[in-house]
This record gives structure tokens, sequence and C-alpha cells, in this order.
């Protein structure tokens, strides 16, 4: 959440209330598709391992990995077309919704083609098949990407939700239905999944309907073109970031065996993306209490936000505990996994205040150009420690532990370069990683010298309890008052 979606317009007349009244509709609409989206997601970090054996486990992640990456390849088309359409009514772009398409089409083929004939002549027969999947998956997902903003656009949120969580949903359901014919390999996982999300593509076309006009007005070539200069630089922004979260995976499958990649890619699905999740889900309940601040307020708004995402990640550290105990019972192959699981958790939280505080205030200050070669740094430096613990010492804990490091390197120099804005002081600074360290011993005392999960979250929390008033009372205040004003509502209720 953007500090932007948190500051108030005032309320000076009723059409105001009617306004917020319809933003808040919409963003409960696009937010129970994303959540419904997470939900499957977590589902699926735990169900595909069960499923397949550890190296096909490890080829189904590749092929997700770099699929991640398929916004590069639009080369912005469909950012600028969201920037172009935004705002306007569905009628004034409905007509340039096909010759987007078909530019996109043809722009892909141009690249994808050549692409797929030297995956076929350079790479081995289970990564031919990987490549090729991965390269007819950027078509399709960029597709379904450019209806979506077509919708998101004329503000008609419920297709955009249904199209985010659907393919999703569908294809765990699909994967439960194969389970009693076959046990799937990475090669049917990866057919379900063309399968969910070719269906979603149908869905969203049978929704916008793109028809040719009779005047459409630019060319189809023009268009692309403009599309293209107008969204690349938001591409470079927001695709950095996700390649800045993944460069450690991209690194581990270049150099280490398919069953070592299969052992990373499950510690970070398994903490990275599922912490974010909850760290995400937690900041988003309690930060709308602090939404009647003023936008001159916007230095308290960050001072706040930021300990109470620290706090977030502090509470929900512990996870790791339900983690390990999990894996050793249901995924015993994976036990590998947990050294780097233990590790990359870490760093989330570093990750969830760049994300979510440091690309806002940037954003909504105009440090957009700055804030993307901040990101493009931190991908160099990210890379560069990567490789050289990959290579060089051949240990994913190594690995996960440079991750940590250079994320935190990068909270440091965006905390450094945005403190004019965000009015934070080495002392608030100090409070936070005091707070960070702390919590890292009390979770290693906690880990190490206790084995029942019930001790070691009394310990971690026994430990922590004093660090956590001592920064974030206020914010522990905040959660106090929500808790109990929900449960108030709750016996209302009944």
């Amino acid at each position: 959440m953007g500090i932007t979606e948190v500051v108030r317009a005032p309320e000076t007349s009723p059409a105001n209330r009617v306004n917020l009244g319809g933003i808040a509709r919409d963003v409960a609409t696009l937010g129970s598709g994303t959540l419904l989206a997470t939900v499957f997601n977590i589902l699926l970090v735990f169900l595909i391992p069960r499923l397949v054996s550890v190296e096909n486990y490890g080829y189904w992640r590749i092929f997700l990995l770099y699929s991640v990456y398929a916004g590069f390849l639009h080369l912005g088309l469909a950012d600028g077309a969201l920037l172009r359409w935004g705002g306007r009514p569905f009628e004034d772009f409905h007509h340039e919704i096909l010759p987007s398409l078909k530019f996109l089409f043809v722009q892909h083929s141009v690249i994808l083609l050549p692409a797929a004939f030297a995956v076929m002549m350079l790479f081995r027969r289970e990564l031919r098949f990987v490549g090729i999947a991965v390269l007819a998956f950027i078509l399709l997902i960029n597709l379904i990407t450019l209806l979506q903003f077509g919708l998101q656009s004329s503000r008609n949120f419920a297709p955009v939700a249904i199209s985010s969580a659907g393919p999703v949903g569908m294809f765990l359901a699909l994967v439960f239905l194969c389970e009693f014919w076959r046990v799937p390999d990475f090669r049917v996982l990866i057919l379900l999944y063309f399968a969910a999300w070719s269906a979603t593509l149908g869905y969203l076309l049978a929704t916008v309907k793109p028809t040719s006009a009779a005047n459409v007005g630019d060319s189809t070539w023009k268009l692309g073109k403009d599309h293209i200069a107008l969204g690349w630089p938001v591409l470079l922004a927001g695709n950095g970031l996700v390649l800045v979260q993944s460069v450690d995976r991209l690194v581990v499958s270049w150099e280490a065996s398919i069953q070592g990649f299969a052992m990373y890619s499950l510690a970070a699905s398994a903490t990275v993306t599922i912490a974010l999740a909850l760290i995400v889900a937690a900041f988003r309940v309690f930060f709308p209490h602090l939404a009647a601040l003023e936008r001159q307020q916007h230095r308290e708004v960050y001072a706040t936000a930021s300990r109470l995402l620290f706090l977030c990640w502090a509470l929900i550290l512990p996870y790791y505990f339900v983690l390990e105990a999990f894996v050793k019972r249901a995924l015993p192959q994976y036990s590998g996994s947990l050294p780097v699981a233990c590790i990359l958790l870490g760093g989330t939280v570093f990750l969830g205040e760049i994300q979510f505080l440091h690309a806002s205030f940037a954003y909504v200050y105009g440090r957009q150009r700055t804030f993307l070669w901040y990101t493009l740094a931190a991908l160099v430096l990210t890379f560069l420690i990567a490789v050289g613990a990959a290579f060089g010492t051949h240990s994913l804990r190594i690995v996960a532990a440079g991750e940590v490091v250079a994320l935190g390197l990068w909270w440091m120099f965006d905390e450094w370069q945005l403190r004019e804005l965000t009015g934070q002081t080495p002392k608030e600074w100090l409070a936070l990683l005091g707070l960070f360290c702390w919590a890292l011993v009390s979770y290693w005392v906690a880990l190490h010298q206790f084995h029942s999960g019930p001790a070691r979250m009394a310990v971690y929390y026994g430990m922590v309890a004093g660090a956590l008033w001592l920064v974030c009372s206020a914010e522990l205040r905040l959660i106090l008052k929500f808790l109990t004003f929900a449960r108030s509502r709750v016996l209302q209720a009944v």
C-alpha cells in the first residue's frame, strides 16, 4: 500500500463521501481477488512438492522463476496503455485494444521465435521443454495483462479480480484432479498451468470484446510505439524490484544442480513469498488507522509505517518454527532447504520496507527516475554478491546470507537518500536496526537452545517483548486498540 492510498481527501461534501465509498468498493473488489490469489499460491507452495520428485519440482520452479520476467518483453507497452487509458471512459479507448493486442502479438513473435530456435539448439531436453514453455507463457500472460489494464483503466475491477485469482484456483483444482489419474511431472504441471491461464485469456476476451473501428485514428504501429515510449520507465522501475527479489534464485539456477535449486527455491517460496504476504496483510489491516493524517504529516506517517513494518516482521518471525515442523513431517525430502529458509526470513523486513515505503515516497515526491537508478544499483550489488557467494563458495546458505546483506545495504542506502523527505534521523535508524538485531538474537536462541515449538515461541516472544515495547509502543497500542474494536464489533454482531 502506497502513501498516496492512505491520505484522505477532505470530506467537505456528500459527493466526496460517495466518491470515497466507490474507491473503497473498488479496492475491496480488487483486494479480494489479490488476497484469494495469494492464498491459492501459498497452498501451491506446499502442495506441489508433495506430488512430484525433487528434480521435477526444480524444473517446475525454473519455469515459474523465468516466467516472472514476462513483463520485460512487452517493453512497457502494457504500462503505457494503462497510463494512456487510465481515467478515460471505456468507449473512448475500446477501439485501441485490438490494435494494441495485434502489435503485442507481432512484437512478441519477432522476439520469441528466434529465442525459441536458440533454446532448441542450445539446451538439453528437459530445459528445452521448460524454455519453450516460458517463451509461450510470456506471450499468453502479456496479452492477459494488457486486457486487465484495459478493464482497470475503465474501473471495471470485478473481471480483474476474477482473472487474478481464477487461474491459480483453476490450476489448483486441475492438479487435484490430475493426481487421481496419474502422478504429474513438471511437464504435466506446466501444461495444466497453461490450460488455466488460457481459459483466463478467453474469459477476458469475452468480457472486453475487442473490435476494430472504422476510424481508429492512430495506426497500429504508431499506437504500439506510443505505448512503449510512455511505459518503459514504469516497466523498468517496477520490474527492477522484482528482479532484485529473485536475483539470488537466478544465480542459483545457473550454478547449482537441479536438486540444489529445488531446495533453495522452496526455501525462498516458503519464506520470502509467504512472509511478505503476512507482513503486507498485517500492514494493510492496521495502517488505515493512520488515514486521518494530512499530507503535511507525511513524515509522521513514514515513521509510524516504518516501525509498524518492523513490528509486523518481528511478530511473524516465529513462523519459521511452524515451517520447520511442517517440512520435517510432510516434506522430509526437503529438510535441506530449512537452513536456507531460516536465513532468508531475516531479509523480508527490508524487502517489505523498500517495496511499500521507499517506492511510495519516491513516487509521491516525483523521484521515480532517481529511485530507478537506486534500484539498478541495488540490482548490480545483489547480483555481484550472489555470484560471488554461489560460484566462490558453492554454499546455498552463504548465497541466502548474501541476499539478506544486500537487502539490508539497499535499505540503509534508500533511508539515507530519502532522509530529506522522510525526516528520519540516525537515532530512528539505530532503533530499528537494534530491534532487528535483537529479534535475530532472540530467534537464534529460541531455535538452537530449545526443541519444542511452544517453548521456542515462549522464549522468543519473552526475549523480544521489551525491545518491541521500547521501539514500537505506539504501534502496539494501535494494534491493541484495533483488536479491542474488532472484538466489540463481533460481540455486537452476535
